[in-house]
């Protein structure tokens, strides 16, 4: 029987108001890929995933290959990858959400949230706050002194924060001298957020950062693969790292300092993160979110500002703000930047020490021109 003329009518027009969004998708691809393509070049164990979130949707791609259960395949959105120091940003949140609680204060010492035994350095009789463990101006070194002389008498130099633990950590604070006055200049600092992790999981009464994380922000974000312990099901998942000569390296683990890079996560996760963020996703976090990406400190580049961990950068040929965060540890680099003014996002997991923030920044100027079109 045939079907009914209106019956073939809306199918025509469905079809017809598919075309231009499946042809702008492909166009899209088409971009990523001219942009992925050249950066895959002499790297074949080279494994990555490239999300993007917009208005209109988001799509995942894969490249390269990565190696799960002896397979080589294409990595996907299941596949799971170190993030680094985007860690930060889940970090900068959860203070900002225990401030909206009446948990701490921004100007709280952090000495009045650590457990016993942590004792943080002074100067010029002033405490390091909060505050300046999330702007990065705490004067704290940017990692413990000598951590790689360190790993080098541990089972895994590959893998230096390991075996440092908590008892290592109160021997550092004990020694450490302050590199400037406290509050008077940005210096990145994975010691001082992962200092800052102590400070918050003991002001909620957590037994850990995780538990602390993952009950504050990451449950209520729905975000199931970001962890920082994996379960069986979640390693098999987990994309092997490489070094840049692509040797394949240990993954790092983290004995105490886990806040500021001890996270592993998927790109549809980040893009989750992404749209909670915009606004595209109802969340119980949009005023922390807002509080964590003000512009706390400025960091001595041009139009650069840190806010609570997250960092803001100013696009000027674009007029356009990046709100982003980076990672990188010994086998993995990451990438994760938005476009507030247009919705624009993207996320790039890699399983290899090859920087991918150029990608990140161009794929996020790309699909800004494309959007204003």
């Amino acid at each position: 029987m045939p079907l009914p003329l209106g019956t073939i009518v809306a199918a025509i027009l469905g079809i017809m108001w598919l075309m231009p969004a499946a042809s702008r998708a492909a166009d899209i691809k088409s971009a990523i890929d001219e942009i992925i393509t050249p950066f895959l070049e002499d790297k074949p164990y080279l494994g990555l995933v490239v999300g993007i979130t917009q208005s209109t949707g988001r799509e995942i791609l894969g490249y390269g290959h990565v190696t799960l259960a002896g397979e080589r395949q294409t990595p996907d959105g299941e596949t799971l990858f170190e993030i680094g120091s985007i860690t930060k940003a889940f970090t900068g949140t959860l203070l900002a959400d225990q401030v909206l609680a009446g948990t701490v204060r921004l100007d709280d010492p952090v000495q009045k949230h650590l457990p016993d035994g942590l004792t943080v350095p002074r100067r010029n009789d002033r405490d390091i706050t909060l505050l300046h463990l999330a702007t990065h101006t705490s004067s704290l070194p940017v990692q413990p002194p000598l951590i790689g002389l360190f790993a080098l008498t541990t089972k895994d130099p590959s893998n230096p924060y390991a075996e440092y633990g908590l008892d290592h950590l109160k021997e550092t604070l004990m020694q450490i001298q302050l590199s400037g006055p406290i509050g008077s200049q940005f210096d990145y600092s994975n010691l001082g957020v992962g200092l800052l992790g102590h400070a918050l999981a003991h002001a909620a009464g957590a037994e850990s950062y995780e538990d602390a994380l993952i009950r504050q922000i990451v449950e209520p974000l729905e975000l199931a693969d970001t962890r920082i312990e994996l379960s069986d099901e979640q390693k098999k998942r987990f994309s092997p790292g490489h070094d840049r000569s692509g040797k394949e390296t240990s993954g790092w683990t983290f004995a105490c300092l886990e806040a500021c890079g001890g996270l592993r996560s998927t790109v549809p996760d980040l893009l989750d993160l992404i749209d909670a963020v915009l606004g595209r996703r109802k969340t119980t976090l949009t005023e922390a979110f807002q509080m964590a990406q003000e512009r706390w400190r400025e960091t001595g580049q041009k139009g650069e500002f840190v806010g609570l961990c997250w960092m803001r950068q100013k696009i000027p040929e674009a007029d356009r703000t990046m709100i982003w965060h980076n990672g990188g540890t010994g086998g993995y680099r990451s990438f994760l930047g938005f476009l507030p003014e247009t919705g624009v996002g993207v996320v790039i997991l890699s399983n290899s020490s090859h920087s991918v923030d150029a990608l990140g920044v161009e794929i996020l100027k790309k699909l800004d021109d494309e959007d204003q079109k």
